[in-house]
């Protein structure tokens, strides 16, 4: 499942994510793997998120000066309790990655998605 265009309010700040999909649990922990970003956890919820094309410069001024977040690409999976990593053994790939509790922004955005369910 794949949505373009999200957005939704985080205390003073608009938030806006560009495209936003559900993936397995050891697809994120890859992927996570790979582009060195750490998965968020909070209340059944798993997010991931990258920024591959915006450059973090322009991300950061536009939050200071427009208020605005932007996230380009949000991953998100079910992942029922809290576990401080994940270790995924495949077609002899071992993928280690750890795994946060959410906080700030990330939580707000695991909550609104676990509302969407």
């Amino acid at each position: 499942m794949s949505m373009r265009g999200l957005r939704f309010k985080w205390f003073d700040y608009d938030v806006e994510i560009m495209n936003i999909e559900y993936r397995e649990v050891k697809d994120i922990a890859f992927c996570s793997y790979i582009t060195k970003s750490v998965p968020l956890w909070h209340n059944g919820i798993l997010v991931c998120r990258c920024n591959d094309f915006l450059d973090l410069r322009t991300v950061a001024k536009k939050i200071i000066t427009e208020k605005v977040m932007i996230m380009e690409q949000v991953c998100y999976a079910h992942m029922k309790e809290y576990k401080r990593g994940l270790s995924i053994n495949e077609e002899n790939v071992i993928v280690t990655t750890p795994i946060v509790r959410a906080y700030g922004v990330y939580k707000s955005l695991a909550e609104l998605l676990a509302n969407m369910r």
